[in-house]
């Protein structure tokens, strides 16, 4: 009991601190924006920023709306430049090059904990003078895309009002709603993020949007594969702990794979995902499963991923690449944020399995219910999902 009293109490003084330094990081914000307002701005006209800063996932579930924004009517002759997330620095300047005029790259953590380096992005931004300034994110950030618009001092600065029952609405109709010259209001239902980020730009450029689903082009690029033989993709790792299925139960799958079927295993990810990788390695010995994690980018990613006979991951960014590559694949998912990440619609006619724990399993006929519960997040145990259940799913697709 005393242990567990102990535990919470840390967690609530987590807590507090957090929002504590958050306030603190606010106000110097605002110093900053002061300082870098001292110097005149000339606006650039015809010069639009677009923003965002989110992770891999949400920047595949997006990008092609990016073509649509240049192709636009409203702004096809302006110069268009993005301000994105460094960690999919790689995937955009592969895939993207021809429809940005230049990049402007952000490292989230030291923007958010180094005030120097936040001085040099935020007057970078400032002394381009840009017209028009959108940050495109649904879930608006005060001390990311937020502060960025503000001191931009842009002509025309425009967001998303975001979502009415959010936890933060208030902060932002007190602290940065003002920052904006134009708010896009946008349904309120818990719509798939895809279709959110179609809404947004429908209305953004007042023109409609023919796309089915994230379309990721491959053509063009080369990867090289240590097998011959056709083989499943198993990507283990995920940022968030509460949404990495256990290394046991992949080595576990995997060897069931290799027992029940011709396919031979690849296991991909990040360098971080390295460890997982040899941890699963570790409960096997089998010259039919080649560990590419940290060996591949992000669009070698991609494309190694359009090359499988099927993809097994973790409710992360990989599932979006396979969505987006037309490949088959089995989500494992603790049911974050049913709805709106997971699952893929049917009408996109993806090829996938989603297997989540037995919560959901048992009301998975419910949708509603499911997409209300579990909309802006899950602390079901992902590890209750078993071995046999991913197989099962992955017999499936086969």
């Amino acid at each position: 009991m005393k242990i567990k009293q102990t535990i919470n109490f840390f967690i609530i003084l987590k807590i507090y601190l957090t929002k504590s330094l958050n306030i603190l990081r606010f106000l110097l914000y605002n110093i900053l924006n002061i300082l870098i307002s001292f110097k005149t701005q000339n606006i650039n006209p015809k010069s639009l920023l677009i923003i965002r800063l989110d992770s891999i996932g949400d920047y595949v579930l997006v990008r092609n709306y990016f073509l649509a924004l240049k192709q636009s009517n409203k702004y096809r002759v302006y110069n268009l430049t993005l301000c994105g997330n460094i960690v999919w620095k790689e995937l955009a300047e592969t895939l993207d090059k021809g429809i940005f005029d230049n990049f402007i790259w952000m490292n989230r953590k030291k923007f958010n904990n180094n005030i120097f380096y936040k001085y040099r992005i935020l007057k970078k931004i400032y002394s381009r003078g840009f017209e028009v300034v959108i940050d495109t994110t649904f879930s608006r950030e005060i001390l990311f895309g937020d502060a960025i618009v503000h001191s931009s001092k842009a002509l025309h600065r425009i967001g998303s009002k975001g979502a009415p029952d959010s936890s933060v609405k208030w902060k932002r109709n007190l602290l940065t709603d003002k920052y904006y010259t134009r708010l896009i209001t946008q349904s309120s239902q818990n719509l798939f993020e895809f279709y959110r980020n179609k809404e947004f730009f429908e209305i953004l450029i007042d023109e409609k949007i023919d796309l089915l689903k994230p379309l990721i082009n491959c053509e063009t690029i080369s990867i090289t594969v240590p097998t011959l033989k056709e083989f499943i993709v198993i990507f283990p790792g995920a940022q968030e702990e509460k949404r990495r299925w256990a290394y046991e139960k992949f080595a576990f799958l995997i060897q069931t794979i290799i027992n029940g079927t011709k396919y031979d295993i690849i296991i991909a990810g990040s360098a971080i995902d390295s460890k997982i990788a040899n941890k699963i390695g570790h409960c096997f010995n089998s010259n039919r499963v080649y560990d590419m994690t940290g060996k591949t980018t992000l669009s070698e990613l991609a494309k190694l991923i359009s090359l499988c006979k099927v993809l097994i991951s973790n409710e992360t960014s990989a599932v979006h690449f396979a969505a987006a590559v037309s490949a088959p694949f089995v989500c494992i998912s603790n049911g974050n944020h049913y709805g709106r990440f997971n699952p893929y619609p049917l009408k996109m006619n993806v090829k996938s399995n989603y297997v989540y724990p037995p919560q959901i399993e048992r009301e998975i006929d419910n949708p509603d219910k499911l997409k209300s519960k579990y909309r802006f997040d899950s602390n079901l145990d992902i590890n209750s999902i078993t071995p046999d259940s991913v197989y099962n799913a992955l017999e499936v697709l086969l």
